[in-house]
């Protein structure tokens, strides 16, 4: 089957020595938002996903990925719609933004820790 494509955009803004990350996608919004912080030897995600929404598991997951990688706290905010999505289109979104955020946290450990949008 076909996919239509969708643009999802990755925008970080360092907040002193944490991260907050804008992850969005389709007709943007805020659908969902994970915090990702260490406490003690483990990072806790929270999340708080707004009614009707998906992303929060996918906001979540990226917070964690992000704060283990760069042993800070991560907040994510996420926004990603396409009407009608079908089985392979969720799919293509899910790739998409996580690697786009696994190119980020490379970009990061090689230096390039400036805001990107």
């Amino acid at each position: 089957m076909v996919t239509r494509p969708i643009r999802i955009r990755l925008r970080t803004v360092p907040v002193g020595t944490d991260l907050a990350v804008l992850i969005t996608g389709g007709r943007e919004h805020i659908g969902a938002v994970a915090t990702a912080y260490r406490e003690g030897d483990r990072v806790k995600v929270e999340t708080h996903v707004l009614p009707g929404h998906r992303e929060g598991d996918l906001a979540a997951e990226t917070a964690r990925m992000a704060a283990l990688s760069l042993k800070c706290t991560v907040t994510v905010a996420m926004g990603i719609h396409q009407d009608e999505a079908t089985r392979e289109e969720i799919d293509e979104i899910v790739r998409t933004v996580r690697r786009l955020m696994e190119e980020e946290l490379r970009r990061r450990a090689c230096g390039g820790a400036e805001g990107r949008s």
